[in-house]
């Protein structure tokens, strides 16, 4: 089970840390000086929780994962830049059609240029939920985008016609481009399908993955480890997918290819392994 730092501290050190500023908005700039020594409040004790932590893995015999987990974090290249951020933005399945994704774009890129030069929270700028009601609206003017939601400001209150104006405008060029220009309907992923989709498209994949499924959770229960950190459900969903060779050797081979520590390979390929054979 995955806890936040609060948790953590209060279960292994009994401190309890103060929250008052915890909802806080930590855009605002200067930030307070009472809001930075609430935040430093949360390092002062990782000394000593490390210290404990690092106990308690002593015991449990875990020392040798965790350091293959740091040595990987440390390793790690830097992560690719997110192709297509803008389809993180939340509530977008309600939006369909490239037409409408195309609002939602320009939206959330105009909004994401403002954060910028502005030094804020990309949601102070625009809300996602504003930036979603827009693109259902269609190019509106700025009288109506000053009655959706998300375009009000704390007061309820229209934003400044030139603001909102400003939205209509970037709502305007991106409902004139053409076909060629428009995003696809839906993101590009170059992994196995969804796995509620495996029983339809490949019944035997499906089956593999149940199996495997079953037997990671024991796994996990056994060493009292969250299942997901045994081995990350997209690496067994792709070694499951288009399976390797029915040998342990290849299995393991292919555990390593797609990242997985050796810890892991030696805990799940046996499992993985079984899953494959008829």
């Amino acid at each position: 089970e995955r806890v936040g730092l609060g948790a953590l501290l209060e279960a292994e050190l009994g401190v309890r840390l103060a929250k008052e500023h915890s909802a806080a908005d930590w855009s605002r700039r200067p930030i307070p000086e009472a809001w930075l020594a609430y935040a430093a409040l949360d390092v002062e004790l990782l000394l000593e929780l490390r210290d404990v932590l690092c106990r308690e893995l002593r015991h449990a015999g875990k020392t040798e994962w965790a350091r293959q987990e740091f040595d990987a974090l440390v390793h790690a290249p830097p992560p690719a830049p997110r192709h297509e951020p803008w389809r993180r933005t939340s509530g977008l399945h309600r939006v369909r059609g490239a037409r409408r994704l195309a609002l939602v774009r320009a939206l959330w890129d105009e909004r994401n240029r403002q954060a910028g030069e502005r030094d804020l929270t990309p949601t102070r700028v625009l809300p996602d939920a504003a930036i979603v009601e827009a693109a259902l609206a269609g190019p509106v003017s700025a009288e109506h985008l000053g009655e959706l939601p998300g375009f009000r400001g704390r007061s309820r209150k229209p934003r400044g016609r030139r603001e909102l104006e400003r939205w209509a405008v970037v709502l305007a060029e991106a409902a004139r481009l053409p076909d060629s220009a428009l995003p696809a309907a839906a993101a590009a992923y170059d992994g196995p399908p969804p796995a509620r989709a495996w029983a339809d498209r490949n019944p035997n994949a499906a089956a593999r993955l149940a199996h495997a499924r079953a037997a990671l959770a024991e796994i996990a229960a056994a060493h009292q480890v969250p299942v997901e950190n045994v081995l990350t459900p997209d690496t067994l969903r792709r070694v499951l997918w288009e399976p390797p060779p029915s040998t342990l050797s290849a299995v393991e081979q292919a555990l390593r290819d797609l990242g997985a520590r050796p810890w892991q390979v030696e805990l799940t390929a046996s499992a993985v392994l079984a899953s494959l054979e008829p």
